[in-house]
């Protein structure tokens, strides 16, 4: 016979409970809520975490008497593709024995996200094997859970207390859903030796540069009113600035002036060759000196065909940094105006200790951090080893580009990079994005159980940027937080109500 029970509102269960394992399922006891009944808070509940390459479960639930409601089972399921609640889909809970469905369950959504609540009447007392199968839009898994004890009455329950281990964190899976947040299980693996410098990001040869004015004006203010700013991007050509002209020797409008002159001179030179009343000579100067009065009006940006004003022309396409200019303001030559810089393939500048510059392996790729960011990214061509030694650091300069595309990178920024020098060690290793540092200390937090995490204290060793050696602290298999251990960190000093439990 098949009997579906329709969840019905439980006491508050707290979230810390502590592991007696770490396996692919973990299993601990538990007090239940205060404001159970008395024999209840006497018979311990079980707490579950278990994983499968898409899901995380996280199961709470009192121990069952048969053909008896003894209280909801807070399923907490979360997608490991990114960390975030279940809020969709349907769970079927199946009660097996001997391989066959005894009881069978489903529950069509969660009661909210991340939560199904389930409250199942077993009729016959026994072990059973659970099977939690989801059906859901974000993703689909099943879950086992080998020994489930029915017990015939509430005198065989078995009793317990509550175990605790010394430095528990309670972190809660409704904190988890809302901040970026992940764990992966530390693996054996190969991790390449390394050595970390510091860096900046510069731009490439050619990338940045500053317009300046060639000649004295004035930024007219109506001219100017479209003027780009900071931040703007402009493109190769483009007028950022125009300057109208002052009476002073060598500004445009002046050279203008002598380009038309000459123009008049040559004209009327021409003819008086013609008619055979001056030399050759005396039209071949005027001609020379018309040339170099065109000359000098293009290398101004000026041509035939320009007025009396100097338009300021982008030389390359960009993102402008700097301006230096105020619209109705008199602006003198040589006065840098703009800088704009392309930001779309960057230099990173690695001060390499000279020890290390020798080892550093042809073709080799830096991972860098920059400041503000703790996330690792690559430097997939090198471009040049210097070759001489800085006398004041004894260090090396190496530059790789790197892709910038998406314009994350800010020329400018210091950051830290591992390059490779060689050769490989095998051992335990976590992401390096798991390690915070704790007054100078390298800590990782380690998940317990489902909600309770505990802070290691580690040994580490080489690192290629992206993973990082552990000699002591942590164990292969152990899950680890590779993003969010902040939050988790904040969470071992609150003494807030919520960091205790919460309620199904």
């Amino acid at each position: 016979m098949i009997r579906l029970s329709i969840p019905r509102p439980a006491p508050p269960i707290p979230s810390f409970r502590v592991p007696l394992a770490m396996a692919a399922m973990v299993v601990a006891l538990g007090a239940c809520g205060k404001d159970q009944p008395t024999e209840a808070r006497e018979h311990p509940s079980v707490v579950v975490t278990q994983w499968t390459d898409s899901t995380e479960l996280f199961l709470e639930y009192p121990h069952l008497i048969a053909d008896k409601a003894t209280g909801n089972w807070a399923i907490h399921l979360t997608n490991r593709k990114d960390f975030r609640p279940i809020t969709a889909g349907t769970l079927t809970v199946r009660f097996l024995r001997g391989g066959a469905v005894a009881q069978e369950f489903t529950l069509e959504k969660p009661a909210r996200n991340g939560i199904f609540l389930l409250d199942p009447v077993i009729e016959e007392p026994g072990a059973y094997q659970v099977q939690l199968a989801l059906r859901s839009p974000q993703v689909s898994s099943v879950h086992t859970l080998p020994d489930v004890r029915v017990w015939a009455d509430e005198e065989q329950l078995p009793a317990g207390e509550e175990e605790e281990v010394a430095g528990g964190i309670s972190f809660l899976k409704e904190q988890a859903w809302v901040t970026d947040f992940a764990m992966e299980p530390a693996t054996e693996r190969d991790v390449a030796r390394s050595v970390e410098a510091p860096a900046e990001v510069a731009p490439v040869d050619g990338a940045q540069v500053q317009v300046s004015a060639p000649a004295s004006g004035i930024a007219a203010a109506e001219a100017n009113r479209g003027a780009p700013s900071v931040g703007a991007y402009v493109r190769a050509g483009e007028v950022m600035a125009v300057l109208s002209p002052t009476s002073e020797e060598g500004g445009y409008a002046r050279i203008r002036g002598d380009v038309q002159r000459l123009e008049r001179e040559v004209a009327r030179g021409q003819r008086l060759f013609d008619a055979g009343a001056i030399p050759g000579k005396r039209l071949e100067e005027a001609r020379h000196a018309l040339s170099v009065a065109r000359a000098e009006a293009r290398a101004m940006g000026g041509g035939p065909d320009a007025d009396y004003r100097y338009r300021v022309r982008a030389p390359i396409s960009g993102y402008v940094t700097e301006r230096g200019f105020v619209p109705g303001g008199r602006v003198d030559a040589g006065a840098p105006l703009f800088t704009i810089v392309d930001p779309g393939t960057v230099w990173l500048r690695v001060r390499l200790p000279a020890a290390d510059a020798s080892r550093l392996p042809s073709g080799a790729r830096a991972t860098f951090t920059v400041e503000g960011d703790a996330r690792a990214r690559t430097a997939s061509r090198l471009v040049s080893v210097g070759s001489t030694v800085d006398p004041q650091t004894r260090t090396v300069p190496v530059v790789f580009a790197v892709d910038n595309s998406g314009g994350a990178l800010r020329v400018g920024q210091f950051g830290r990079a591992t390059l490779p020098v060689g050769g490989t060690t095998r051992g335990v290793a976590i992401p390096t994005s798991a390690i915070l540092d704790d007054n100078g200390m390298p800590v990782a937090y380690v998940q317990l159980g489902g909600e309770t995490f505990q802070q290691r204290r580690l040994r580490v060793g080489e690192s290629d940027g992206s993973v990082t050696e552990v000699l002591e602290g942590i164990r292969p298999g152990e899950m680890v937080v590779t993003r969010g251990a902040y939050q988790v960190r904040l969470a071992s000093l609150s003494s807030s109500p919520m960091s205790g439990g919460h309620a199904h």
